[in-house]
């Protein structure tokens, strides 16, 4: 029992450690209470939580996901919008807000992209992976290639439908190409 006690004290964690365990735990949960918007467009005299708003309305039309705070990260370049650090209430709105973002593709706001808030660390594991994947894309384009829990995952592609050719060029099917008919059909008379 004693030598219990004794690994028990050795591995105790000081007050410092203890400290920064629990300093680290509530930058985590601040993370995924957070997303980015990058591409909003950036104004004089703008009010961003409004813009963030709208934004938020078109991806997500059905939810109503409110924001706790938000404002721009960076410092001001002409000719540069900053992104733009929004914060929820809850992880789960955070992460709503995550999935809603590809609605945003052929809408008014089809320039701006909704991602997580990332660490630098993670930032920079995240820009190799995109170099990866972006390699992958132009070695292999028959594949689809997609970044999954950390890792460049590829796959076949679905089977896609061929283009629709034009009426003026299209040619009349050949007596080759039409399958022969059976002997016996509904609209032969000798089958009645």
């Amino acid at each position: 029992f004693s030598d219990v006690v004794k690994k028990g004290c050795e591995d105790r964690m000081t007050a410092t450690q203890v400290k920064a365990a629990v300093k680290s735990a509530v930058k985590d949960d601040d993370r995924r209470r957070a997303v980015m918007v990058f591409g909003l467009e950036e104004s004089a005299n703008e009010v961003v939580q409004e813009k963030v708003k709208d934004v938020l309305k078109v991806s997500c039309s059905t939810a109503r996901l409110l924001v706790k705070d938000c404002h721009r990260v960076g410092a001001v370049r002409t000719g540069y919008a900053r992104p733009v650090k929004a914060t929820f209430h809850s992880n789960e709105t955070a992460a709503l807000a995550l999935k809603c973002g590809k609605n945003l593709r052929g809408t008014r706001f089809s320039r701006v992209y909704i991602s997580p808030d990332r660490t630098r660390e993670e930032r920079e594991e995240r820009k190799g992976l995109v170099s990866q994947l972006r390699e992958k894309i132009w070695n292999d384009p028959g594949q689809y290639h997609y970044i999954s829990n950390g890792a460049v995952c590829s796959r076949e592609r679905g089977p896609t439908p061929s283009p629709p050719t034009p009426a003026s060029t299209s040619m009349p099917p050949s007596s080759a190409s039409i399958p022969p008919s059976s002997p016996r059909t509904s609209l032969d008379p000798a089958s009645t």
